[in-house]
């Protein structure tokens, strides 16, 4: 098959990452697969005036311009070809048999192609709403595109909102990325949690708890990480930043517990990396954590709304040492059970050639 993937923009995120592991796996299947992506990044305010994206944009296409946008391609794994056009048009778009969207700024380009660029597909990795014009990202879960979704939390979010069916492909993790083969418990224990820029991640209530366990407990050794430092952090936190694919896979391997306070999400990435790295996880029960894990088995699933659970379930483990080996193991063969990713780009083929 030819398979075009449309991307708003090359940047370093989950979501590429699962673009680049669809596109490369695929290419490996013996697909011929390409990723068109427009030199003038899409608006995602839409309608909206925003002086900062306008800088950015213009920031942007002379990075493309003069080929300094495809630094980012190099971060992630590539077996395929990226392909930069000024615009998302018919005239630099070739047929193909099957067309993706990979956000809620390419569905409507997508949706406006001639049928010969392909079935059209639309990958849902999230409802996007932050920093976007939330009516017209609504608004794009309702045009007549095949619907992929990752998680059964954006199934029923799309069923129930906009009364729209899609079907459900569970991402995969890459597990010759994110392994551990000699894991070590630490005494003091080593706590982890990652940083980021959206409210819904809910990195202050990750503050709050460590801020609370450090009173009682001093002797913790708690980390943070992300991209950039966007939260103020305590003294006693110590933080790493952008961070290379080696050397998150060494952090969650040298910790004992990771914390994941988001209240929404599309799937929930960092966990399930985690969890592959032998590291148990206490969580809030979102995004597709409840579908890769079981409560007091393989994770400590918890009350979005009621943030001290998380808490109680550090507590919990700092408290019971042979617990924390039980479910950081357990956790481990779940998600290598659950989120292998040969299984989901089965199914994500057998979409596009049915």
């Amino acid at each position: 098959m030819k398979i075009i993937f449309i991307v708003p923009e090359i940047v370093i995120s989950g979501g590429m990452r699962l673009i680049f592991e669809y596109a490369g796996r695929l290419t490996d299947r013996g697909h011929e697969v390409t990723l068109y992506t427009p030199m003038i990044p899409f608006n995602p305010y839409k309608g909206k005036t925003s002086f900062p994206f306008f800088k950015y944009a213009v920031k942007y296409f002379i990075r493309c311009l003069t080929g300094n946008s495809r630094a980012f391609e190099n971060v992630f794994d590539k077996k395929f070809e990226i392909k930069y056009v000024p615009v998302i048009k018919n005239i630099f778009i070739p047929d193909a048999d099957a067309i993706i969207a990979t956000a809620w700024t390419t569905s409507y380009y997508v949706s406006n192609l001639k049928e010969a660029k392909g079935k059209k597909y639309y990958l849902i990795q999230d409802y996007e709403i932050w920093n976007s014009n939330e009516k017209y990202a609504d608004e794009s879960y309702t045009l007549k595109l095949n619907r992929i979704v990752i998680s059964t939390y954006l199934k029923n979010l799309l069923k129930e909102k906009f009364g729209v069916d899609s079907t459900l492909v569970l991402n995969g993790i890459n597990f010759n990325r994110f392994y551990n083969d000699n894991k070590v418990f630490h005494k003091p224990c080593r706590i982890l949690f990652m940083d980021h820029q959206l409210g819904n991640k809910n990195v202050e209530c990750a503050v709050e708890i460590v801020t609370k366990l450090y009173k009682e407990f001093p002797e913790l050794i708690i980390r943070a990480f992300g991209a950039h430092k966007h939260h103020l952090m305590p003294d006693f936190v110590e933080f790493h930043e952008n961070l290379s694919d080696e050397d998150v896979r060494n952090l969650y391997c040298d910790s004992d517990i990771f914390i994941f306070p988001s209240k929404y999400e599309g799937f929930g990435g960092p966990p399930a990396e985690a969890m592959a790295c032998k590291c148990a996880v206490v969580g809030n029960a979102v995004a597709a954590l409840p579908e890769y894990s079981k409560h007091m088995e393989s994770a400590i699933l918890c009350n979005p709304d009621n943030p001290d659970e998380i808490y109680r379930g550090i507590l919990y483990l700092l408290n019971n040492g042979e617990e924390l080996k039980r479910i950081s193991l357990n956790g481990y063969e779940y998600v290598r059970k659950i989120l292998d990713f040969e299984r989901a780009v089965s199914e994500f083929e057998n979409i596009l050639m049915n």
